[in-house]
């Protein structure tokens, strides 16, 4: 006897019993059974005697049993006759789904769902045809639960797949439809978990594969909602639609730069015929909702719209009905001008003789009508609309050639004077129409020539322009330069019209970026070449810009230097006429401004050329040895890190081995050029320069040793030399690593004067090595740093201050990649070695500056320790770990290192934690010694970063400076060194915790908190100093800014008599503020910290807040009075969020 007659018959009593409570337990004590079976174990003939309890069950066992059948269901044990049979006898007769109870109808709608889902049972369903199709609309329409419903949505994409729908198709599309689009918001405080955006997607997936069968139903469903005003419709119709053109689901998502980028696998877009019946309301849509969404500014919906243009364009594209799509297109989002019936003419800007009035036709294509117009032609390069757009934008450039133009001024002024002229009455009515019709020329054309600037731009990201994408001929072109270069010389250069009116230099700007965009058409023409050359020197002189950088002048002006730049570095502009006009004007004779114009474009161009890099820099090399003053090395300093940085992005043309030999060739005037910058240091400009000059040669071996990565390639050509005060020596070994080996030379020629400027090239390049170094390098390398530290040493007392930290900087940050990268315990020796070398020459009478420079070689090497993914258990590693640990978690230090922990908790531990960028604390505490900006970068130094680096570093020592602290508050009668080690620990504690990232200081918030309060409000045996309280402000208003949702990270501050208890000491502060005893700069941080946290508080507990109105708002109108400009704005905030919400 099989197991389930035997469980029936253990059961058969509570089965068969009329009492129907007993019954149900039974039943479920039966469906535990047949659960805990293997499936294996039921025959066919026990599974259909299950089924048929279904027909006619008692109202109180149709869940149970339902529960029964879904379990054999999903396990593939129903028959095709047991699923007709549960559809013809259950679900579509005598058991309506409808008319169940909700939990009833949710397994039933999932039984359903399980039949339609396996081959098995569809066949039987399959075979009911249109019965089933009409039984399936019947049980599903008008259900509103939303578990159900999303077992409904689940089903249909299976229906439109597999069963044959024929006249019943338009019944099941509205049965989708009527849902669409979602209108439901969950009930606060409701046990569903299901949300109005899985609804809504679930749905979007039934009507996407209702796309083909139904499509003609489906359009204009999509294009009635896309009208309205509600938002969430509108959004997902918009969706929806763009997927349908586009093929892909969530076809948007793919859209970047007005280019659908989409993914490999093969599209499925909506039927062209479908589309083509809608095709003018799409595009009547899409001219409607470019003025909806300009005022919305929704970036979703945009996108989508964007998306709709692409996929028409996609659908169209290379196809017989293409020019009836660009013309519906332009016809709706823009048309041309016509008067009375016809469309209206354009004169050419370059017509002598007048030919009656003339005007435009229509302003040019703004905002998101030109973002559709743009990605139509980006979504079908070939297409026809590129050709049609440039011939509406340019209509009045398209005009023959002009030779000789007009000599009268006249003609000249009155195509870019405004509309303000003063007309002699005598004048006939003929000649003020002409006028009319010159004047508005160029001026009132400046936005489509603009937009055609743009639409170019974005073309030849995609493809190279031809005569064939424009639909014109060579001679149209070479009119155009011809005409337009000419006419803009006279105007611009020669009567100077453009230099004081900001309408007509943008017009100067975009005549010249069409130039620019269409000379590359034209090779191997003297004639047209030099009529542009001869106004370049023109721009050149405006790309001297004196607008500020926000305006859109200032980025036309740039983009007008990458044109330059192209055009030079592309192809031979009249035997390189526009490259010696450049390299001219930095032989002398032009101004400052002038010669920085002409490296920026050159600069650029040397990125695509080599011949260009070289020339430039032998000129700049030149005018570095030849200059007295200082602005030539800032210039060549500037251009190096330009185009190093420009090549480590990109480099088609693999120049950096070549832009590494260049500076090794000029090694002696590379040093010459530090060894200048160096004396001159005093000036601001020269530190920033010298520290240009690192970072440049940083990258550049960062990027070569990118090139040549190999462990064999180490170990053959690198043979690091070691000499006193010198520098790296490389022996070449191989041909193919020429490049890189004598690019680590730069000492070699000969000895520099000034031994620092070894060092800082020297820490430069091993600070870029990857980490595949032969252990008998390295030690030489070890060895040499050591050296460099003993040199540095030696000339501790620097006159200059600025030399001496940006020394010791480098050699830091040249400890901490070797630390970090290099396993061998040679590199933990040395550098425990070195530690010892600086704390023997550091003693009590040095300075704080020397304490806080030595604290940074602490804090970093302690980073390379931590960040490293190599393992800590080696004995020299470990031991080089916990001694500098020691320095900082120590509570009982030896007396020469007490400065030097003071330091590194105070002033470098921002430094400890392995940020991309540098997220530090704005808060004004600055040494108050002579400190340079220091930054590690992981990435360009190769070193090995834990992924969890971050967190790693803040438990180790964050969290054990908080523990430290937290003991010495307990100690009773603390000396005055115990309670400023105790202070020192609290702020270093919250200097970590205020650079967390936000995605992990919220784990931590609840102890930052409760510290933070504290480091403001003190007590009465543990005074807080001015610099700390204006941290722990920082972190209370950083917190409470980001985290006022989370209750459990707030349970400090949550109740009303806390919060009452610290807005009445936070009050207190006031005499604080105004105490002379802290400096200037220490005041104002912690007056503008004061505004900021007051300006989060402002949602405490009204209980609270309310009490203390009065005392806040005097507070933030002592704020408001501040003399520091930042602290009055952020009281201003603050008072006006206490005037509103208290």
């Amino acid at each position: 006897m099989s197991e389930l007659l035997n469980l029936v018959e253990f059961l058969n009593e509570g089965l068969t019993n009329p009492d129907s409570s007993v019954q149900k337990d039974a039943f479920r004590q039966l469906n535990d059974g047949i659960r805990s079976q293997p499936s294996k174990n039921f025959t066919d003939a026990e599974v259909e005697f299950y089924v048929s309890r279904l027909v006619l069950p008692d109202p109180d066992l149709i869940g149970i049993i339902l529960e029964g059948i879904l379990w054999f269901a999903q396990h593939q044990l129903l028959s095709a006759d047991c699923a007709v049979k549960i559809c013809s006898d259950g679900f579509f007769s005598s058991l309506h789904i409808p008319s169940l109870r909700k939990n009833e109808r949710r397994i039933a709608y999932q039984l359903l769902l399980a039949l339609i889902s396996y081959d098995g049972t569809r066949s039987g369903l399959i075979s009911m045809k249109l019965e089933f199709i009409r039984g399936f609309i019947a049980s599903t329409e008008g259900e509103k639960d939303p578990e159900c419903l999303m077992t409904v949505f689940s089903m249909h994409p299976l229906v439109l797949q597999h069963f044959n729908l024929a006249h019943l198709a338009e019944e099941h599309f509205d049965c989708m439809a009527a849902y669409f689009p979602v209108n439901y918001t969950p009930l606060p405080g409701s046990p569903t978990v299901i949300s109005r955006a899985q609804l809504a997607e679930r749905l979007r997936t039934c009507l996407w594969a209702s796309r083909h069968l139904d499509g003609d139903l489906l359009l204009p469903l999509l294009l009635e909602k896309a009208a309205v005003r509600h938002p969430e419709a509108r959004t997902d119709a918009l969706g929806l639609l763009a997927d349908c053109l586009v093929g892909t689901p969530h076809a948007a998502s793919f859209l970047s730069e007005f280019l659908l980028t989409l993914p490999p696998q093969r599209q499925d877009p909506i039927s062209t015929a479908h589309v083509t019946a809608y095709l003018f309301a799409l595009c009547n849509l899409v001219s409607q909702l470019t003025t909806e969404l300009d005022a919305s500014c929704d970036i979703e919906d945009v996108n989508q719209l964007l998306s709709i243009v692409a996929g028409l364009a996609l659908m169209y594209r290379d196809g017989p009905e293409e020019m009836d799509f660009v013309e519906t297109l332009l016809k709706c989002l823009w048309p041309e001008k016509r008067e009375d019936g016809a469309l209206t003419g354009v004169n050419g800007w370059f017509a002598v003789a007048p030919g009656g009035a003339r005007v435009v036709p229509r302003v040019a294509p703004q905002d998101l009508v030109a973002d559709c117009l743009l990605t139509g032609v980006l979504a079908s390069p070939s297409g026809p609309l590129l050709a049609r757009l440039f011939h509406r934008l340019a209509a009045p450039l398209l005009w023959p050639r002009v030779n000789p133009l007009p000599t009268d001024d006249c003609f000249y002024r009155f195509k870019f004077e405004e509309v303000r002229l003063r007309l002699s009455r005598a004048l006939s009515v003929r000649f003020i129409v002409w006028i009319a019709g010159c004047f508005s020329q160029i001026i009132m054309w400046t936005p489509h020539i603009l937009f055609l600037n743009r639409l170019l731009s974005h073309f030849s990201r995609c493809r190279n322009l031809s005569f064939k994408d424009l639909k014109v001929k060579e001679e149209d072109v070479r009119a155009v330069v011809f005409n337009l270069s000419h006419t803009l010389k006279r105007s611009c250069c020669d009567l100077r019209m453009c230099d004081e009116d900001n309408q007509r230099s943008l017009a100067e700007i975009a005549a010249f970026g069409l130039l620019c965009r269409m000379l590359p058409l034209l090779r191997n023409n003297d004639e047209v070449m030099k009529a542009f050359l001869e106004f370049c020197p023109h721009v050149l002189e405006h790309m001297v810009s004196t607008e500020r950088t926000e305006t859109p002048q200032y980025a036309l002006r740039l983009e007008q230097q990458c044109l330059l730049a192209k055009l030079v570095s592309d192809f031979s502009l009249a035997e390189d006429g526009l490259l010696l006009l450049l390299f001219k004007l930095l032989q002398g004779g032009s101004s400052v401004e002038l010669e920085g114009v002409a490296i920026e474009v050159l600069q650029r161009a040397s990125c695509n050329s080599s011949t260009i890099l070289n020339n430039l820099f032998t000129l700049l090399y030149q005018r570095c040895s030849d200059a007295v003053g200082l602005t030539p090395v800032l210039q060549m300093a500037s251009a190096i890190l330009y185009i190093s940085k420009s090549l480590r992005k990109s480099d088609e043309n693999n120049l950096l081995p070549f832009l590494a030999s260049i500076l090794q060739n000029r090694a002696n005037d590379t040093l010459n050029m530090a060894e200048r910058l160096i004396g001159e240091l005093p000036r601001e400009e020269a530190k920033s320069c010298l520290l240009d000059l690192l970072s440049s040669i940083r990258l550049i071996a960062s990027s070569l040793s990118e090139l040549y990565p190999s462990k064999a390639f180490q170990n053959t050509c690198l043979t690091v030399m070691y000499k006193p005060r010198a520098t790296v020596h490389v022996i070449l070994v191989k041909h193919q690593v020429e490049i890189f080996t004598a690019f680590m030379e730069f000492g070699k020629k000969r000895q520099p004067s000034n031994s620092c400027v070894v060092i800082l090239f020297d820490c430069a390049i091993i600070s870029a090595l990857r980490p595949t170094l032969p252990d008998i390098l390295l030690s030489r390398i070890v060895d040499l740093l050591f050296n460099f530290f003993n040199v540095y040493i030696s000339n501790l007392n620097f006159a200059n201050s600025n030399l001496r930290s940006i020394v010791l900087n480098e050699l830091c940050v040249c400890s901490a990649t070797l630390i970090n990268k290099f396993p061998s315990s040679e590199v933990p020796e040395i550098l425990a070695k070195i530690f010892n070398l600086l704390l023997a020459h550091v003693g009590e009478g040095e300075c704080s500056a020397s304490f806080v420079l030595i604290s940074r070689f602490v804090v970093l090497t302690l980073r390379g320790l931590l960040v490293s993914q190599l393992s800590a258990t080696a004995t020299a590693r470990q031991c080089l770990l916990e001694r500098l640990l020691g320095v900082l978690l120590s509570t009982n230090a030896p007396r020469a290192e007490r400065d030097l922990q003071r330091a590194c908790l105070l002033f470098s531990l921002h430094l400890l934690l392995p940020l991309h960028e540098a997220a530090y604390v704005d808060t004004g505490l600055e040494a108050e010694v002579e400190l340079e900006s220091l930054a590690l970068n992981e990435e360009v130094t190769h070193c090995l970063v834990n992924p969890l680096a971050v967190q790693k570093c803040f438990c180790l020592v964050g969290l054990r400076l908080r523990t430290a602290w937290q003991l010495l508050r307990q100690v009773a009668d603390s000396s005055p060194e115990q309670a400023s080690l105790e202070e020192a620990f609290l702020h270093g504690y919250l200097r970590l915790a205020s650079l967390l990232p936000d995605n992990i200081v919220g784990d931590y918030a609840s102890d930052a908190l409760e510290a933070a309060v504290v480091g403001v409000v003190g007590d009465a045996q543990h005074a807080v100093g001015p610099r700390t309280q204006a941290l722990a402000l920082f972190v209370i208003a950083r917190l409470v800014a980001r985290y006022s949702t989370l209750s459990t990270s707030f349970s400090l501050l949550s109740s009303p008599d806390a919060a009452d208890d610290f807005l009445k000491k936070l009050s207190c502060l006031r005499v604080t503020c105004a105490s002379a005893d802290s400096s200037l700069q220490t005041t104002s941080s912690l007056r503008f910290n004061l505004a900021r946290c007051l300006r989060f508080l402002v949602d405490l507990p009204p209980v609270a807040t309310a009490r203390h109105r009065g005392t806040v708002r005097r507070l933030l109108e002592d704020l408001l009075d501040d003399n520091c400009q930042s602290v009055r704005l952020e009281a201003a905030r603050a008072h006006n969020d206490w005037c509103l919400k208290v």
